[in-house]
């Protein structure tokens, strides 16, 4: 069973826990097999998306519409931040999330929202001085039940963001003062395929009304918490008023299906500028191709 706030490596390491042969690295065990299979396929992903990114000229005819997301943002992490948002700068478009698609493309360089959600404290300390540093907006999807608490959704004891706080809600306002975003993460940050009709519309319903109560004006945008969607939720986020929602699907702006389902991709200070770069620019796309095909070949077996 997967859990949510765990990933697929932190399951794994879960299993192989009693086996002799273990490596430390920072706080968690993890076993060297788990290491060596976890990073070649981290290898295999990038090189796909590189031959993916040589094609992509001929592919797509304009210049691409990406949305990325973070978490949280640690200060040791704050000069890679710095590096990736330089990129953004001297190479893309950086445009609010709510106009990232009708927003005009000028130049050769494509079009990038940038993203965070959980509204952690360490994204106002540590990212938001960087992003005001060159101008950029950005999109905050706020969980409105834990304001200024410790998150009050499930986060795997493995993961740094179990020690991270919510931002308060006098944090929240001062941010759509200077021109930020904010968005509803829903109130208790469910898994919103999981729940019955009236929790649904409470969480998507509820959130919007108190967001909107603090920053002054309408809330547009959602994201679904563990990116857990389906043709029920995306309904109720539509009859709520939500005129976007964001999965946390790899694709691009203009190959996902609608407004109420944009796909992103996730981004961190640990990816390498490789990463980041074939990130931005669309062709980490080709990596869902790529699980797909894994997962018909593990099918066929």
């Amino acid at each position: 069973m997967h859990y949510p706030g765990t990933s697929p490596t932190q399951e794994v390491t879960d299993k192989v826990a009693s086996d002799k042969s273990l490596s430390v690295i920072g706080k968690q065990v993890v076993s060297p097999k788990v290491i060596k299979l976890d990073g070649l396929k981290e290898i295999s992903e990038i090189i796909f998306a590189m031959i993916y990114a040589a094609f992509l000229p001929l592919i797509q005819k304009k210049p691409s519409r990406v949305v990325i997301y973070y978490h949280s943002l640690k200060r040791q992490d704050v000069r890679q931040f710095e590096k990736q948002m330089a990129y953004l700068a001297n190479k893309c478009r950086v445009v609010k999330p709510s106009e990232v698609r009708t927003a005009r493309v000028a130049g050769r360089g494509g079009l990038v929202a940038i993203t965070f959600d959980d509204a952690f404290v360490s994204i106002l300390q540590n990212a938001i001085p960087v992003l005001k540093k060159h101008g950029f907006s950005a999109g905050i999807f706020v969980p409105t039940g834990s304001l200024g608490l410790s998150p009050g959704w499930r986060i795997s004891n493995r993961c740094s963001d179990k020690n991270e706080t919510v931002m308060s809600l006098e944090q929240i306002a001062e941010l759509g003062k200077d021109g930020f975003e904010i968005f509803s993460h829903t109130i208790s940050h469910p898994l919103l395929t999981q729940i019955d009709e009236n929790k649904l519309r409470h969480e998507l319903l509820e959130s919007k009304a108190k967001l909107e109560k603090v920053v002054g004006r309408e809330v547009v945008g959602i994201s679904y918490p563990y990116g857990a969607h389906d043709a029920r939720v995306c309904g109720a986020a539509k009859d709520a008023g939500y005129k976007l929602g964001f999965t946390i699907e790899p694709n691009t702006v203009d190959c996902s299906p609608d407004d109420i389902r944009i796909g992103r991709f996730a981004v961190s200070a640990a990816d390498s500028m490789l990463e980041f770069k074939l990130k931005v620019n669309g062709a980490y796309q080709a990596v869902e191709y790529l699980r797909r095909l894994r997962s018909c070949f593990r099918r066929s077996r």
